[in-house]
């Protein structure tokens, strides 16, 4: 009775998004037992309803679409999500793709930092790229190639 309790429980929250094998541990393990919850996850795996790789391929994708992620930035949220580190290394962007997102984003924002010295721009800039998770070389070489070619010396 608990099984199939467990497993309706587990189609909602996955009719409602995607989730890992940990997100639904976590919300499944407050309500059943732990070999139950096991039971119900191996089924899911089985019959792909829930699938870590698949997961991290799309929340990538999505960032790098809506909101882009430098891959420390990615690395750091799959892990909070219970991503392993294998799939996390599988699906994480190439530095040229990397350089492009943060790119991306500076040219989206270019047109406010526009209006403030050159010193705070690179400061928000730089900063904005660091909260986001571009490592340092990227997030100067997309500043170089974005910002600095036209920022006037003040």
């Amino acid at each position: 009775m608990d099984a199939s309790l467990a497993k309706k429980k587990a189609i909602r929250l996955l009719t409602a998004r995607d989730r890992t094998v940990h997100e639904l541990r976590t919300r499944l393990v407050a309500d059943y037992d732990e070999t139950v919850v096991d039971d119900v996850l191996a089924y899911l795996r089985e019959m792909d309803f829930v699938n870590d790789e698949r997961f991290a391929r799309n929340y990538v994708d999505q960032r790098n679409r809506l909101r882009p992620t430098g891959n420390l930035g990615l690395r750091r949220e799959l892990h909070a999500k219970g991503i392993s580190s294998e799939i996390i290394d599988m699906v994480m962007n190439s530095p040229e793709e990397e350089l492009e997102l943060a790119k991306r984003l500076l040219e989206s924002r270019a047109p406010s930092l526009m209006t403030l010295s050159r010193e705070v721009r690179l400061r928000r800039a730089y900063g904005l790229l660091e909260r986001r998770g571009f490592p340092w070389q990227t997030a100067q070489a997309a500043v170089e190639q974005v910002l600095d070619s036209d920022l006037p010396m003040d």
